[in-house]
């Protein structure tokens, strides 16, 4: 299975996809502690990504576990603002058994909104940040940029995308969802990002829109 848990030192911090043979994507968020001067080689020894299970610290004899080779921000990340807030990990592991998640098609236009679709979270849908063994899947619909904003009361950027929960586990949580996917169609349109707070459905999870970022994904896993 494509879908991945990104650990540190044994611990899980965040999810990813797997989109070819030995890149996953996630969120620059997950691994910003391993950003610019404080990328250390030692601690990006014991990062590990996890592939192809449904259950973290239970024994799968059909997992894969890679080392990560390296890690690439977008340029324009900001932590604080969180803008741009994706990366591209390049894994040791040379993965041939798995098929990877789909992207967009190329050049396409749509914007997604009104469609339904599908987040996967390792984590729990609640305030205290707290890591639920198995991974979890929930139904979100697609809103528009201009109806998240006035949400949030403040502008959201072109290149996120807005999705509304359908269920508590649907719901985006600052602590423990990042770096997962939301699915359209069978293809991925964003990487979690940010949420407000948890159980709050009056608040759209935001994600980096996929769409915006193919030239620089392509670019950055050849």
């Amino acid at each position: 299975m494509w879908q991945g848990a990104i650990l540190f030192d044994g611990r899980h911090i965040c999810g990813a996809t797997l989109i070819n043979t030995n890149h996953v994507l996630t969120g620059a968020d997950c691994v910003s502690f391993l950003h610019g001067a404080e990328k250390s080689n030692n601690d990006l020894a014991k990062l590990r990504v996890y592939l192809n299970t449904v259950a973290l610290k239970t024994y799968n004899p059909g997992a894969i576990t890679s080392n990560v080779r390296h890690i690439k921000f977008h340029e324009l990340y900001d932590r604080k603002t969180k803008a741009n807030n994706i990366a591209v990990l390049t894994l040791e592991t040379n993965v041939t058994t798995l098929y990877p998640l789909s992207l967009p098609v190329d050049g396409t236009t749509d914007d997604y909104v009104g469609k339904n679709g599908t987040i996967l979270r390792w984590g729990a849908a609640k305030s205290a940040s707290t890591t639920h063994k198995i991974l979890l899947q929930a139904p979100v619909s697609i809103i528009s940029n201009s109806e998240c904003s006035s949400k949030y009361q403040f502008k959201i950027a072109d290149n996120s995308l807005c999705a509304s929960a359908g269920s508590q586990e649907g719901i985006t949580c600052n602590d423990d969802s990042n770096g997962g996917p939301v699915i359209v169609e069978g293809r991925q349109v964003g990487i979690m990002s940010w949420g407000k707070g948890c159980m709050d459905f009056n608040y759209p999870g935001i994600y980096m829109r996929i769409t915006s970022f193919m030239d620089w994904i392509k670019s950055n896993t050849v």
